[in-house]
């Protein structure tokens, strides 16, 4: 199992289930966009998104439960672990993917209006590249 850690937009969100032990699980979709800086044209350019499935248990399952809203324009921060997950379709195909099972979800607040954009710090100016 490899540790991983990463943030992006929230995706599709599924209702809350319980175990028969009473514990509470919640996945969600996580979209992390990728960007790199153009040198010839001095901009950002997207190169592509990766779709994560993060699933998380317990307490934590629970708060989130109340807080994550698909559709929201909601960010989050994960930590956790990658995990290979098998299922079986309905028709009796199977398929396999990686899943990331959160020790830790952050939710970023959105920005604050009528606030300054450029407020210091790599990257906020005009003028500012990477520092790379």
């Amino acid at each position: 199992m490899a540790q991983t850690a990463f943030h992006g937009n929230i995706g599709k969100v599924k209702e809350a289930a319980y175990s028969n032990e009473g514990q509470c699980r919640i996945s969600f979709t996580v979209a992390e966009g990728h960007s790199r800086f153009d040198k010839q044209s001095k901009e950002w350019k997207d190169t592509g998104t990766t779709w994560r499935r993060v699933t998380v248990f317990g307490k934590r399952a629970e708060t989130l439960a109340d807080v994550l809203r698909e559709g929201a324009k909601q960010q989050v921060v994960v930590i956790g672990r990658e995990e290979t997950r098998e299922w079986t379709n309905d028709d009796g195909t199977t398929g396999s993917g990686i899943e990331v099972v959160a020790d830790i979800v952050g939710i970023i607040p959105p920005a604050q209006k009528n606030q300054p954009a450029n407020n210091g710090g790599w990257g906020n100016g005009p003028d500012s590249e990477p520092p790379f």
